[in-house]
């Protein structure tokens, strides 16, 4: 397995003008990801069916937790799937520039659905700054940032840190996700707008989006909405 992300890492690297999802070349314009791989994404038909499916997530997963405001989802996230591999290749392989081009399309479903005026700030969920160390960079943050120039909205990674070195959240279940979570995140003591956009790259059970959410409202933050790249199917 190891070996198969070392190869991907040196595709990229040597040749950048190629598809993270299926290693074509691409064509002039196209950023990162090639058309035919963006047909076979499942796009959720509209900002209301995505915010839905999230609500829906956050209802079986967390009954008692924090539920985000609103929420917005461009692709249901499946195994095995070229979504899955971009994915992978914007949090592991260096392939940073996949979530600028994430942010833009997220920005875009925001705008479009009139909520783009009622928030304070944008916070990425943040990685522990060991992670940060190893990956060199927070893959939500740039989704972020790159969402906040459409948006015009400050971006504040300030506002929460991540206390706590967690294990991934991958093949645990939703108890375990929850449990790998709790008190992972604290207020950092800056001043926490009321209203937030908080903003993540896969939603699997809503776990970290949750502990991310609890920390800002121990702060002052009222509404809370998510934006979400992906929801895990």
């Amino acid at each position: 397995m190891r070996g198969g992300v070392m190869f991907d890492e040196m595709l990229h690297l040597l040749y950048p003008r190629v598809c993270a999802g299926c290693h074509s070349l691409l064509v002039s314009g196209a950023k990162g990801i090639c058309p035919e791989c963006i047909a076979t994404f499942d796009a959720f038909s509209d900002a209301d069916a995505a915010g839905c499916a999230i609500q829906e997530r956050f209802g079986h997963s967390c009954p008692t937790g924090n539920y985000p405001e609103r929420a917005w989802s461009l692709y249901r996230f499946h195994k095995n799937d070229r979504l899955q591999r971009v994915i992978h290749a914007m949090k592991y392989e260096g392939v940073h520039r996949l979530g600028e081009v994430f942010g833009v399309l997220l920005a875009e479903m925001i705008a479009g659905s009139g909520a783009d005026n009622r928030f304070g700030c944008i916070v990425p969920v943040p990685l522990h700054r060991l992670k940060v160390v190893e990956r060199t960079y927070n893959q939500s943050e740039i989704i972020a940032r790159s969402a906040a120039t459409i948006l015009r909205k400050d971006v504040r990674p300030d506002l929460v840190i991540r206390k706590k070195y967690t294990r991934p959240q991958a093949g645990l279940s939703p108890q375990e996700r929850q449990s790998n979570v709790k008190d992972a995140f604290a207020p950092s003591g800056n001043i926490v707008p009321e209203n937030i956009l908080l903003v993540d790259d896969v939603l699997t059970t809503g776990a970290t989006a949750a502990a991310v959410m609890h920390a800002l409202e121990s702060a002052g933050a009222v509404n809370i909405s998510l934006a979400t790249v992906a929801l895990a199917a």
